[in-house]
Formats: C-alpha cells, sequence, structure tokens
C-alpha cells in the first residue's frame, strides 16, 4: 500500500478539505486502485481519452478540459460522474471498492479532478497504461511533474 499511500497525497494534499479525503481514499485502497484502472488506456471506457470522448458526450467537456489545462479545477458531481460512466462501468468500480454506486461515484468526484490534472501535465490526453500512470503520479512527487 506504500504507492498507493504516496499517490493520494500527492494527488489529494494540500486544499481545504482535501487530506480528510485522502484519508478516506486510503481506507479504501481498492478505489485507489479501481480508479488507476479506469485512467488505463485499455480500461472498459477506454482510458483518459475515452473518459475525455465520455465527458465531452455528457455535455462536461469545459469541465474535463480545466483538469488537462492548467488552470484550476472545475467540479464535478457524484452525479454527473455517474452519467459520464454509466451504470455498469460504476457499479463494478463499487464492487470492487465494496461500496455502493453512489459511494463510488462521490469519491470518483472527488479524486478524478486531481489525478488527471497530474497526468496530462501538457494538457492533452494521452494514452498511458497502468504502469506509466503509477509512474507518472509517483514522480509528482519527486518533483518530476
Amino acid at each position: 500500500m506504500g504507492m498507493l499511500r504516496k499517490i493520494a497525497d500527492a494527488v489529494l494534499s494540500g486544499k481545504g478539505g482535501q487530506a480528510q479525503l485522502a484519508t478516506l481514499v486510503l481506507q479504501n485502497p481498492k478505489l485507489m486502485q479501481a480508479a488507476i484502472g479506469l485512467l488505463a488506456k485499455d480500461s472498459l471506457v477506454g482510458g483518459l481519452q475515452g473518459l475525455v470522448t465520455g465527458f465531452e458526450n455528457a455535455g462536461l467537456g469545459d469541465t474535463i478540459a480545466s483538469w488537462l489545462g492548467s488552470g484550476t479545477n472545475k467540479p464535478v458531481s457524484g452525479t454527473e460522474i455517474e452519467k459520464v460512466l454509466g451504470g455498469g462501468v460504476l457499479d463494478g468500480i463499487a464492487a470492487q471498492a465494496r461500496m455502493t454506486p453512489s459511494e463510488a461515484s462521490d469519491m470518483l468526484s472527488r479524486v478524478l479532478p486531481g489525478m488527471i490534472d497530474k497526468l496530462s501535465p501538457t494538457g492533452e490526453a494521452h494514452a498511458l497504461d497502468i504502469s506509466q500512470i503509477k509512474l507518472m503520479l509517483g514522480g509528482f512527487l519527486k518533483g518530476n511533474i
């Protein structure tokens, strides 16, 4: 769980109540693993690039664009995450994390903006595999991102 702790701390540290969120994520590392898996190019949604398309199709293109860009990340609700991912994907994540779909979408709405922001330092959504995602998020800890 050491790498998950570092990733969660890097993505969630610092701003407002996010330190509490880091604690919640660390209490359920399976949710963090599911979020990392969701961003991987071979995920059911098509990874980061597929999520961008999903957000655009749900009328939330400006939201995910803010996560990719260098400005402030726009918030997203759990309901909007449900709309983007769809029930089947969300049900799978919730089952993996041993929580309800509503709890999973709420947590993802708070975790994904920071993760995507860190994975897109050039403002573009690239196809990444799980090892690249872990490396990039881990690199953030060392000041490489």
